[in-house]
């Protein structure tokens, strides 16, 4: 299938950029989000328990500390915000303050799980459903947290490149692709990365 193995290492790095290239996507959503969520539970929580979320002046350096280790697979946002929402409520003079940092995760969870699929599978070539797929089966497949981190990545790479391959090998199905997404009105052209790969 591969005329050598330089040429699948070409398709590889180049689903692996792009995996990179959504998950920096990904955490600036994250990152504003989480400003915006923040600050909005700060002033809510001022203003009815007399107690903020945190410093206002700290709120955009915990916001973007929270996204960068939100980068890391596996990890997200649960590990920073769900032991900052116990804290809080144990020692906050004001326990409902805990509640509303649960609430912008919840709410920022809610967000990242519906949006997530769709920027990886546009900056993958892939739809939201295959991503999804990939990295479920990188999450099972792979044991161990470490071993999943890597498997949310390994699984959607290989996908993807040796979705490209098979794009190579068979132009009539790119053609019938882009009919079908024509006949929707959105036509996208999925041999865009082939070509590049090809062009080197």
């Amino acid at each position: 299938m591969y005329q050598s193995l330089s040429e699948f290492f070409a398709d590889a790095k180049s689903s692996g950029k792009d995996w990179i290239k959504s998950q920096v996507k990904l955490s600036a959503i994250t990152f504003v989000l989480l400003l915006v969520g923040l600050f909005v539970a700060d002033i809510i929580c001022e203003k009815k328990f007399n107690d903020g979320v945190a410093w206002d002046v700290l709120i955009p350096f915990i916001a973007l500390a929270i996204a960068i280790i939100d980068a890391v697979p596996v990890l997200g946002i649960s590990i920073t915000m769900l032991p900052w929402a116990a804290l809080a409520t144990i020692f906050s003079e004001e326990k409902k303050v805990g509640l509303a940092i649960l609430i912008v995760y919840l709410v920022i969870m809610l967000i990242k799980q519906i949006i997530e699929p769709f920027i990886r599978g546009k900056s993958l070539g892939v739809s939201p459903v295959e991503e999804l797929v990939c990295a479920v089966i990188g999450y099972i497949v792979f044991p161990g947290t470490l071993g999943s981190a890597l498997g949310l990545i390994i699984v959607p790479v290989v996908y993807t490149a040796a979705k490209k391959i098979y794009i190579k090998n068979n132009p009539s199905f790119a053609e019938k692709k882009n009919a079908k997404l024509a006949d929707k009105g959105d036509v996208i052209d999925i041999t865009n990365d082939v070509k590049d790969v090809k062009d080197e």
